[in-house]
């Protein structure tokens, strides 16, 4: 990636004006951002983490780091609502959901699942940002699960497999991490016979992002939606075996 200037340390609010909700953007250069993966989220994993988008992604960034469930839960606690719920959740994969949000939100930096590579060059005049990526255009809302909003706009879906920012603590993950935790909260709570992958799509999957982006995207000026080119996801959802 090109080398910009630094990025000066800023300051802003978060909505919700809590403490510990305070961003600030990180010094760092353009091309210094570290791509973070999740491995071993699945309970008695035995295959090995497949490298081949890793190695791929290396062309793009300074490093790669590998999350695991020992730091996401280490911060569970500055969401006293999540850590009520944490013990409940009903799938691995709602943890990991939830978990990358978490983790970028708190240290910055970019997430990509496993594997998803990348195509070209991210780059951003901006000082501070938020990118996002397009996951897909529906033809139409009808396509989606039961449980996911059917707002007309919502046939442009965000990903969530693939985000980043140089805000730590940014408002907008912050706002979707508490719609997570709202849903978590609902569907813990209604105790369905059934756990079906659209209720995991729903709770804390890419119709959470979708959902905020579309609902209070407008309010962030530094958010950025990049188009289907910048990214291949090859969509193996090992969750779903």
């Amino acid at each position: 990636m090109r080398t910009t200037p630094y990025i000066f340390i800023m300051s802003a609010k978060s909505p919700a004006n809590k403490k510990h909700h305070q961003p600030t953007v990180k010094a760092y250069k353009m091309n210094d951002y570290i791509a973070n993966y999740m491995w071993n989220f699945k309970p008695e994993e035995k295959a090995s983490m497949p490298m081949a988008s890793i190695d791929n992604n290396k062309n793009f960034f300074t490093g790669f780091n590998v999350v695991s469930l020992a730091d996401i839960e280490s911060l569970i606690p500055h969401y006293p609502e999540l850590e009520k719920l944490w013990n409940l959740i009903p799938h691995w994969i709602i943890k990991a959901d939830i978990g990358r949000l978490l983790y970028i939100y708190f240290h910055g930096d970019f997430y990509f699942d496993v594997d998803c590579n990348v195509r070209k060059n991210i780059a951003t005049d901006s000082n501070s940002f938020l990118i996002l990526f397009t996951e897909t255009l529906l033809k139409d809302v009808k396509k989606l699960g039961p449980r996911e909003c059917k707002n007309p706009e919502n046939v442009l879906r965000v990903a969530n497999y693939a985000f980043g920012t140089n805000v730590i603590k940014h408002p907008f993950l912050d706002e979707v991490i508490l719609e997570c935790v709202k849903r978590l909260d609902f569907l813990v709570n209604s105790r369905p016979p059934e756990l079906l992958q659209s209720d995991i799509l729903w709770v804390c999957g890419p119709d959470v992002v979708t959902t905020i982006y579309h609902k209070s995207g407008h309010r962030y000026h530094d958010l950025i939606l990049l188009d289907t080119s910048y990214l291949s996801h090859l969509c193996h959802g090992s969750w779903r075996d």
